[in-house]
């Protein structure tokens, strides 16, 4: 099957039907600033490359400029009476129809919400869609010392491939290393039940009510 990425992403629900993820609009931009903003995302190793962005403008700006032209979704929590409120992102940073190769990224989900099996559940719902789009591969790269990432990403079903070293410089001179993970679509029919039974297990729901 041959990969076909349409232009304009689809708006998708999660399997619970708790979050909807939508194409990234900019009226997205002030809410991922403010999620930005957190001390807590910047620790993980998020983009050293650059200087951390101060102030609501120099956020915006960084937004602007590295997630200009992406297939990015923004991640939505469903709540009562119709509402909803805005929770992270997640995309796509690059794709070659050939190969069939997805590359995945540029995911923020708010701190308030770690280890309430958001990105998890996002995920299925992410890799259930480019699948049925025809990707044979999807990867990502992630900063070795984001333990918490690298952990998540093997627990779900990815396999760590190796280690790209000296890959990218960070705003200090010193180099960074990423970990290069990936998912087959042959893999995708054992690991997506697996993914499911884990989405069914204990975790931080109580987070979700706010």
């Amino acid at each position: 099957m041959a990969l076909f990425l349409p232009e304009t992403l689809p708006t998708l629900q999660t399997v619970t039907g708790r979050f909807v993820l939508a194409p990234f609009t900019p009226l997205d931009v002030e809410p991922l600033a403010r999620l930005l903003a957190r001390d807590e995302i910047w620790s993980q190793g998020f983009s050293d490359s650059e200087a951390r962005p101060a102030g609501e403008a120099e956020l915006a700006a960084f937004v602007d400029r590295r997630f200009a032209g992406l297939q990015v979704f923004s991640v939505y929590r469903q709540l009562p009476q119709g509402q909803s409120r805005f929770v992270g992102t997640t995309g796509i940073t690059d794709h070659d129809d050939l190969s069939e190769r997805v590359k995945i990224g540029r995911t923020v989900i708010d701190p308030d919400l770690w280890g309430a099996k958001v990105n998890h559940e996002v995920k299925i719902t992410l890799l259930d869609w480019l699948f049925s789009c025809g990707a044979g591969r999807v990867e990502c790269d992630v900063d070795a010392r984001n333990q918490r990432s690298l952990s998540s990403l093997v627990r779900f079903g990815f396999t760590a491939e190796g280690t790209r070293r000296r890959s990218s410089r960070n705003i200090d001179g010193l180099w960074r290393d990423f970990v290069i993970l990936s998912l087959l679509t042959e893999e995708w029919p054992d690991v997506r039940p697996r993914a499911l039974a884990a989405l069914a297990g204990p975790s931080r729901a109580d987070l979700l009510a706010v």
